[in-house]
């Protein structure tokens, strides 16, 4: 079975230096056991590695991008070879002048093609490899280009402090919400703008005519007053381009050594999903499986939920996120597919990663 977004993509880049995604409710979704094969889409890491601190039998990382995959093994390598503080200023969620040396250390951890790539791409290893993906980058220039225009360096602060929900919605009508941040929001954040600078334009194919901008807008409104921003390591990035106060779930102390004892249990494969199940013998118990959904035809997604229901386990569980494109079981598949739409809404309500106009449970009935 040919996936369909490898015909559309050029995977000859980082395009996502960082998981824009929540794992803490994804691990909910999921709910691992001891022992589970699970298959995540390999992205930046994260989330696989959060995967690993529930102790599965085995993480199996898929990306169609093989610069991804080598992300995500230096970021492996961070973890085998350097103590937590060094990984995190190695990695870029600390400032640091010592990642050459860092990189030393860890350099004999990787393989030999991983290691001749970040050779020959160091300067992104001396940025700091979290701030160099597509995606990140288009954070980056909101912030230096955009935002700097609606609200300076004070007011960013203020968002950020802790505050009541009450204090939230306040502060977001009487001091954020004025006319230049929602027209220069909604310019920059049209599918135009986000598909030249930040996502592959030709995965808005399914769209439609949904307003991406007007939809984030919505999503920050409710992140920046319903949600706690002080506790929001996304919002602080974007803003500020920096991690100061929190850290996403895979990279705090406690998860630290967790992750560390079980990154033997992770696999990465460059390959699709259609591909991996067709050639191996594994039966999955847990699938993330990210956003992928929304780039391909809803046909295709029919076809692959049929190929996952055939190498999944009973009970196995699907967790996925829709951006604008919205995908879902059919009703055709409504024998072998149920959807666990409360839990799903019950960790939706509270997603860091705010952006995303749906979480979608999934449990496999065999």
């Amino acid at each position: 079975m040919e996936s369909e977004v490898s015909e559309k993509v050029d995977f000859s880049i980082i395009r996502y230096a960082q998981c824009w995604e929540d794992p803490e409710i994804l691990l909910e979704a999921l709910d691992i056991k001891e022992g589970d094969i699970c298959i995540s889409i390999a992205s930046a890491g994260e989330n696989s590695f959060a995967m690993l601190t529930e102790n599965p039998g085995k993480v199996i990382g898929i990306d169609l991008n093989l610069v991804q995959l080598r992300l995500v093994e230096l970021k492996k390598a961070a973890f085998l070879s350097l103590e937590y503080k060094e990984m995190l200023e190695f990695l870029g969620f600390r400032e640091s002048k010592k990642r050459t040396e860092y990189y030393r250390l860890l350099k004999n951890s990787l393989s030999s093609e991983t290691a001749e790539y970040w050779d020959k791409n160091f300067d992104l290893i001396k940025a700091g490899v979290i701030n160099t993906g597509r995606f990140d980058n288009f954070f980056q220039i909101f912030r230096k280009k955009v935002l700097c225009f609606i609200h300076g360096k004070k007011t960013v602060a203020e968002l950020l402090t802790k505050k009541s929900k009450e204090e939230r919605h306040e502060f977001y009508e009487k001091k954020w919400n004025n006319i230049r941040w929602r027209i220069l929001f909604k310019i920059f954040f049209s599918k135009y703008t986000v598909g030249k600078l930040g996502r592959d334009p030709r995965l808005f194919d399914y769209a439609g005519c949904t307003s991406l901008s007007g939809l984030m807008l919505k999503k920050t409104k409710y992140a920046f007053t319903e949600l706690d921003v002080s506790e929001n390591p996304y919002i602080e990035y974007i803003l500020t381009g920096k991690y100061t106060k929190n850290l996403p779930f895979s990279m705090r102390e406690e998860n630290f050594y967790k992750i560390r004892d079980n990154l033997n249990k992770l696999e990465l494969h460059n390959v699709s999903i259609e591909e991996y199940l067709e050639t191996s013998d594994e039966i999955i118990d847990k699938f993330n499986l990210s956003d992928i959904f929304e780039y391909i035809s809803s046909e295709k997604y029919k076809e692959l939920l049929k190929k996952i229901y055939e190498f999944s386990s009973n009970n196995a569980i699907l967790a996925y996120w829709n951006m604008i494109v919205p995908r879902s079981r059919p009703e055709e598949l409504g024998d072998k597919i149920i959807p666990l739409t409360e839990t799903a809404k019950s960790l939706h309500v509270k997603d860091k990663t705010f952006f995303y106009s749906d979480f979608v449970v999934e449990r496999i009935v065999k």
